[in-house]
């Protein structure tokens, strides 16, 4: 489930359609709902990418000399 919700991380427009209709729903709004779904979208993608950028500068540098 955590994978397929990376997945949709690294696609925030997909995801930002995805979120659309049940926030429609929800809201009652469909403009309102679009926004919402926008920023929820591109937060989630701005959150996995810093997660993979502080995995990348903690792993070990292979050409580093000791």
């Amino acid at each position: 489930m955590i994978s397929r919700i990376r997945q949709l991380a690294r696609k925030p427009l997909f995801l930002a359609c995805t979120l659309t209709v049940p926030l429609w729903i929800v809201l009652g709004n469909f403009i309102v709902a679009a926004c919402v779904a926008l920023l929820l979208a591109f937060l989630l993608s701005m959150i996995d990418a810093l997660l993979v950028l502080g995995k990348a500068q903690n792993a070990p540098d292979d050409d580093a000399e000791p």
